[in-house]
């Protein structure tokens, strides 16, 4: 969520706005004032047609918020964690932990996002003016243009859910990202004629159609392994009372710029480069080790480790098991693990 700024929460949701948001509500805003009925306000006079213009625009994304909130409040109903939702210039999107995996779960939560829409269209459709018929109109080009069978539109949810039934997740993925891809394409191909701003659209498609396709299959080979299996044991360590000046020796020859800090067995913190490059070299390093340390249990799934080192920004994960640390994983020791999994499922796949 870096760029965004938090402006509200809703049902114990954090709403962040991307700054992206801006150049498109100003766009909207434009297009808006300067055309004419019913798709604009370039009839009405005066300041009215600049306040039509913006409360179209703000009430468009207070819309895709609805959207995208219809999506997390299903998904927090079946165990989901909802970790925000975030407007940028593409709409908005819901940033959604354990999407569940059964195919009625995940197409519930993927059409609750279309019928929400759909929903404030009628409301809106049925109550008179020319703003709200605008916006019942853009409600139901949201609600048909997240249908489409493609990633990362609900519709290519959708369609995994009910290839799911039939032919597992990982293989309905698959299919449903190839499927998402060639619509790409076409778009692509249709915007040449058109208009940029459909090749622009087609590209983000293209590329979450790719993405979702490789993170499933990552998913679907790491889940079988734990971080017990991948981690390092007895990992390389430093006490509080251990000084700065031992600590950069130990980078300098192990090149690792992370010890995890351990006393009486007992993880207590961790120190990095950062913490070290402008402290004294006779300081302690209970004195600028970091207290919060992210950590994963010997049982966590490699790919959960993957995600929380992503996420966080972060190379390496301290392994603890009853506060005692027994051992180190680090992203590359996953990456190399994925690598020969790929490695044999292609070998497998061609014989």
């Amino acid at each position: 969520m870096k760029q965004s700024i938090r402006v509200c929460r809703v049902f114990d949701i954090d709403v962040y706005v991307h700054f992206s948001l801006l150049f498109i509500l100003l766009f909207l805003v434009y297009v808006l004032y300067v055309s004419p009925p019913p798709f604009g306000f370039s009839n009405v006079e005066g300041v009215e047609r600049v306040l039509f213009s913006v409360a179209t625009a703000i009430l468009l994304f207070v819309s895709i918020l609805l959207h995208e909130l219809g999506h997390s409040l299903v998904a927090m109903r079946f165990g989901a964690k909802v970790r925000g939702i975030v407007l940028f210039i593409f709409g908005g999107v819901a940033l959604i932990e354990g999407i569940p995996k059964e195919p009625k779960k995940e197409f519930l939560m993927a059409i609750a996002g279309p019928l929400t829409s759909l929903a404030i269209a009628l409301i809106c459709f049925l109550i008179k003016g020319q703003l709200f018929f605008l916006l019942a109109y853009l409600n139901l080009v949201l609600a048909l243009f997240n249908l489409i069978p493609a990633f990362p539109m609900d519709g290519g949810r959708i369609l995994r859910s009910l290839l799911a039934r039939k032919m597992g997740f990982v293989k309905a993925t698959r299919v449903s990202a190839e499927v998402g891809k060639f619509l790409a394409i076409l778009m692509a191909i249709f915007g040449i004629f058109v208009s940029w701003w459909l090749i622009l659209i087609a590209l983000f498609i293209y590329i979450g159609a790719s993405e979702e396709e490789k993170l499933v299959t990552m998913e679907g080979l790491l889940k079988r392994f734990k971080v017990r299996d991948i981690m390092t044991p007895n990992p390389l360590h430093v006490t509080p009372e251990t000084k700065v000046r031992d600590v950069i020796a130990m980078m300098l020859k192990h090149k690792h710029l992370g010890y995890p800090v351990v006393k009486d067995g007992v993880l207590v913190g961790i120190v990095t480069l950062k913490d070290v490059i402008n402290a004294d070299e006779g300081e302690r390093v209970e004195r600028v080790m970091s207290r919060e340390v992210v950590t994963v249990n010997p049982e966590t799934d490699a790919f959960e480790a993957l995600r929380i080192m992503s996420e966080r920004g972060i190379g390496r994960l301290p392994v603890v098991e009853d506060g005692r640390l027994v051992g180190i994983v680090s992203r590359s020791d996953i990456v190399r693990v994925l690598e020969i999994l790929e490695a044999l499922e292609e070998r497998r796949g061609g014989v």
